[in-house]
């Protein structure tokens, strides 16, 4: 079974990670099973990760909620709200990924 993931980028006004960078982290951890798109289809995904370069996630928006059934928030140094560290960012959304 594959699982569909879209990426939503803020628009980068104040970023402290490289949100690039992250998702590129994130690519080269997924297994085979995770399908990633840039998220320019309007077809709903399984899960959507919405990477924020800073605390603030201003792109979180509830219009957005549409396109995944399930999101996770990179907001910073913080997955879902929890503060974790920069280098730790891509194996947490890993976790989250899973569950």
């Amino acid at each position: 079974m594959q699982i569909g993931i879209c990426v939503k980028y803020c628009g980068g006004c104040n970023p402290i990670i490289d949100r690039a960078k992250l998702v590129q982290e994130i690519k080269k951890l997924l297994s085979p099973e995770f399908i990633l798109s840039d998220g320019q289809t309007q077809e709903q995904r399984d899960i959507g990760i919405l990477v924020c370069g800073c605390l603030t996630a201003c792109a979180d928006k509830p219009a957005l909620k549409n396109s995944a059934v399930k999101w996770i928030l990179v907001a910073g140094h913080s997955v879902d709200h929890n503060n974790v560290p920069e280098k730790e960012l891509a194996n947490i959304v890993l976790v989250k990924l899973r569950q």
